[in-house]
């Protein structure tokens, strides 16, 4: 006591904790509660220690870092929670610099949270090779070996009690430095202290219970009848504000998706989870919506797609990027916007309004410059390859700019041009206007070599619409497209239709229409806009309705025709069909499809983030030595290996630095180098029959180097780290040795559970080969199993559509679901994640709890056709990795990583929406007074 009583006496704290907040805050916390609580000297103390965390001790104060400092030089102690993202914040190693300067590392303990530390005896430092959770900056502070405590066990989401006796045991090897007393005399007082409050407690709360249950039954029970109302009442709000958002999202999907948001935050049910997973799954291609404080009126790509200009009727010209999230740029012209276009290069944008203006803004140098006026509003403009603009107005006079912004020349021509465009290397320029006309003119000269006002169109009932090069055009009539071209000048190739043949169109009123070079067509209705493309030798045609939105004033298309940009007043909404999904993400990973068989790649997800697959890339010849890929998403790139041709499963070492894949009869392991994969040892299995070779369905690397694997005979094998042959833990499960059966093994590899012979699931103990326990499903014949132990279930899939959960420690189904969902599933270590993937491709999450399924997406149907037979479900492997995040491999197809978790879904909705509920909105869909905290941030 002694040390501690001049310990306080020095410094307000006795230590001063730095972590990631966005890692360890829950964890920071409960360490702080239990060294404040540990072997204080009697009950009336207050805490046994002072133990500074910024989150409870930190008041607010504008200059952050000198408060920090201060409570630095205010401690006795730096206590340091070690993992990789704290060793990436800037904020945890500016307090170690500043612990460093002075006492260095005196008085500095490391509690390791995650990652891993090593010791390199060698060099008398960190093993900065394999020490992943310290900032490299610590280099040669520790002369010797630190003691560490490992606090990696805790979860973040759920530390658990104080009284843990694995979580004391931590806290008094943290206390016994910071009271200067031996840990073992520290748990002697702590325990003493606690039976000399349970004792005076004991008789206290007899005291006090006797007087207090009388009065205090009836409390409880007004109390208990008064939540439970109050949790139907948000319930109640929930599934309605949940029912409407499904109705509003076809055409209104920014106010659904805040509807959405609001539900779920009202009450967490399974329907409020639901409609944020089908807001999300929604209208794929929709990539943003943003907006502008006045209406819309012009909209442009530049050629690259990779930004596009938004013109509002207020003047404003915005460009973002073709995500619509990043503002690149702004300006205005008196007027109200009425054309706006990128010269080729991407660095200059042009505008027009309704007053004549034209101005051109330097996107570089972020200049406008305002040239010379047109007499009437500016309905089209446009730039030639060599940088020389052409505008043409309301009246039909064309002006051509070069590219200092001199009026070359100007002629008036009579056609108002809805699309201008710079033909033969520019020594032309195409007008073409709305009502099917059009002129070609010489460059610089303006001459007039055609003009054209042949294809006027029928009086009523149609649409037209014209390409961004002006080479295709037609009009709408009765959902039939039909198109036209201007004739040949003097007998010479004329501009020739290039417009393909569209299907005839469902008979709804068509309002807007947009036309690309390439066979796609978008149409504006009363109800949303319908993309069309055409039948081409590549591909059939296709028919999409873009949901989300309302009745659209504009639609353009970039040059490609792979982006269309539509506005709704004052909303401009961003499309890319190259988009499949807003809840999946490509990595470019394209898979060959090079199997004659309904073939699932196998997969498997590292520590790190790494992804391993067993299939050939696309452009891989047949048979080369390329069918083994490991991707990693530290920009590594995909290392590539492997010896035969199909691998049956795949499986990571804890530490990530190996790659075990399974084959006929064997396990090979490949170590992960920085180029490639080399291969190390062949581990076979015992027992086989000549001629039957057995299959792996599971492997379960261990810490040691040691393997379990499960085969497709039901037989679960055990090699030691340096073994050539398995043991046998479990033997197999069948007589006739071309049956497969079912097998999983649990996260650590104790546990595995084995279909038997009878069409029941036997569970093991893999270190004796003991059976535990033994589930059927009703008699259904399981078609799949996934095994949870950290969550201490069993998946069942039945062949009658039944997907259960098996409770290993109640032994129980806790619940049934009689729905007809997937062929296959899948779940995370701790069982909170669980995926099905029927044969037609849909993926569905279910709540783990309760048995609700909430929805998902469906696997993308590959460019590239699927041999051989069964749907895309069959030719999918899928995988979650650690952090809870679904994998999958399509043959024909590409690795995918996909958002399945409800942050990611809010997210997603929150960037949509681009705004928060009004309090309008509130009050009519929620019905109560509109809280202080936004929707959206």
């Amino acid at each position: 006591m002694a040390g501690q009583n001049a310990s306080q006496r020095t410094h307000r704290y006795d230590a001063f904790l730095s972590y990631s907040h966005a890692a360890d805050s829950a964890k920071a916390d409960h360490l702080r509660r239990g060294l404040q609580n540990f072997a204080r000297s009697s009950w009336r103390q207050l805490r046994a220690l002072r133990i500074f965390l910024d989150n409870a001790s930190l008041s607010a104060n504008p200059g952050l870092w000198p408060e920090i400092e201060r409570h630095l030089a205010d401690s006795g102690a730096f206590i340091l929670l070690a993992c990789p993202r704290s060793a990436g914040s800037d904020w945890v190693q500016k307090e170690i610099n500043w612990w460093r300067a002075g006492l260095g590392a005196r008085r500095m303990l490391i509690v390791v949270t995650g990652g891993e530390l090593k010791w390199n005896h060698a060099t008398g430092d960190f093993d900065w090779e394999r020490t992943t959770c310290l900032p490299r900056t610590m280099a040669g502070m520790f002369s010797n070996e630190p003691r560490w405590v490992d606090l990696r066990w805790m979860s973040e989401q759920d530390p658990g009690s104080l009284r843990d006796s694995r979580f004391q045991q931590c806290v008094a090897d943290l206390a016994a430095p910071l009271h200067e007393r031996p840990k073992d005399d520290l748990i002697g007082a702590d325990v003493t202290r606690q039976r000399r409050t349970k004792r005076l407690v004991r008789g206290a709360l007899a005291v006090i219970t006797a007087l207090a249950v009388a009065a205090g039954l009836g409390w409880i029970d007004a109390t208990q009848q008064r939540d439970e109302a109050q949790r139907q009442a948000r319930l109640a709000t929930s599934r309605q504000l949940a029912a409407t958002a499904l109705n509003l999202k076809d055409g209104n999907l920014r106010l659904a998706s805040l509807l959405a948001i609001e539900a779920y935050r009202m009450q967490q049910s399974p329907e409020a989870i639901a409609t944020l997973n089908r807001l999300s799954t929604d209208s794929p291609h929709l990539v943003s919506m943003t907006s502008s404080e006045k209406d819309i009126s012009a909209l442009a790509f530049s050629t690259d797609d990779k930004s596009v200009a938004v013109g509002d009727e207020g003047g404003a010209v915005a460009v973002r990027g073709a995500d619509g999230r990043a503002l690149r740029a702004r300006t205005s012209l008196p007027g109200r916007i009425t054309a706006v276009g990128f010269r080729q290069d991407g660095k200059l944008l042009a505008a027009g309004d309704n007053k004549g203006n034209v101005g051109v803004y330097d996107l570089t140098r972020k200049i406008l410059r305002r040239w010379d006026p047109l007499p009437e509003s500016v309905s089209s403009l446009g730039f030639s390859a060599a940088g020389q603009l052409a505008v043409v107005d309301a009246d039909g006079t064309v002006a051509l700019y070069d590219e200092s912004g001199k009026k070359v020349r100007s002629q008036r021509t009579g056609h108002s041009g809805d699309v201008i465009a710079f033909q033969n290397a520019g020594s032309r320029l195409l007008v073409r206007d709305a009502v099917g006309g059009g002129a070609l003119h010489t460059v610089p000269e303006l001459r007039t070599v055609l003009d054209s006002k042949e294809f006027s169109l029928p009086a009523t009932q149609v649409v037209a619409a014209v390409s961004n090069s002006g080479r295709c055009f037609g009009y709408l009539k009765f959902g039939i497209f039909i198109s036209t071209a201007l004739p040949e000048i003097k007998g010479r190739k004329s501009l020739a239709n290039t417009c393909t043949d569209f299907p005839e169109l469902a008979n709804e009123e068509a309002r807007l229409l947009a036309l690309t070079d390439n066979g796609r067509m978008a149409v504006g209705t009363a109800s949303g806009i319908t993309v069309v493309d055409a039948e081409t030798k590549g591909r059939a045609s296709q028919l999409r309705k873009l949901t989300g939105v309302g009745r659209p004033s504009l639609l353009k298309f970039s040059d490609t025709g792979s982006r269309l940009a539509s506005a709704h007043g004052r909303t401009v909404v961003l499309w890319n069909f190259g988009q499949f999904s807003r809840t999946a993400h490509a990595h470019g990973l394209p898979l060959s499809d090079d199997q004659n068989m309904a073939y699932s790649p196998p997969l498997a997800a590292g520590p790190d983030g790494q992804v391993a697959w067993s299939n050939l890339m696309q452009g891989d010849p047949f048979g080369t030595d390329t069918k083994l890929h490991v991707w990693s998403p530290r920009g590594r790139g995909t290392l590539a290996g492997g010896d035969t041709l199909m691998y049956d499963a795949l499986a990571f070492s804890p530490d990530g630095r190996t790659l075990y894949a399974g084959l006929d009869g064997a396990v090979q392991s490949w170590q992960i180098q920085d180029t490639r994969l080399v291969k190390r040892r062949t581990v076979t299995f015992s027992g086989q029959q000549i001629g039957y070779p057995r299959d792996p369905v599971m492997i379960a690397p261990r810490a040691d180097g040691s393997l379990v694997v499960t085969t497709d005979d039901g037989a679960v094998h055990v090699a030691g780290p340096s073994a050539q042959r398995t043991r046998i833990m479990v033997p197999r499960g069948t007589g006739d040795p071309r049956k497969g059966l079912l097998s999983a093994l649990s996260e650590g590899s104790r546990t595995a559970a084995v279909e038997n012979t009878q069409g029941a699931v036997d569970i093991y103990d893999v270190g004796s080969g003991r059976k535990l326990q033994s589930v059927r499903l009703n008699g259904e014949k399981v078609n799949a199993l996934a095994l949870a132990a950290g969550g201490n279930s069993l998946f069942l899939e039945g062949s009658k559509g039944t997907l259960a959960r098996w409770d290993l420690d109640e032994r129980r189904f806790r619940w049934q679901s009689a729905e007809p969902n997937g062929a296959r599933v899948t779940a995370s270590a701790d069982g909170r994640t669980v995926i099905t993937l029927s044969d037609s491709g849909a993926l569905s999450r279910w709540d783990a709890d309760t048995g609700d399924r909430l929805g998902g997406p469906d696997i993308p149907i590959p460019l590239h056709t699927l041999s051989g037979i069964g749907g895309i479900g069959e030719h999918t492997g899928f995988v979650v990795d650690g952090a809870g995040t679904l994998w999958t491999a399509t043959e024909g197809g590409d690795v995918l990583s996909w958002d399945f978790s409800v942050n990611s879904w809010i997210e997603g909705l929150c960037r949509i929406a681009d705004r928060n509920l009004t309090d309008a909105e509130w009050r009519r869909y929620v019905g109560t007074t509109p809280t202080p905290r936004p929707t959206c941030g």
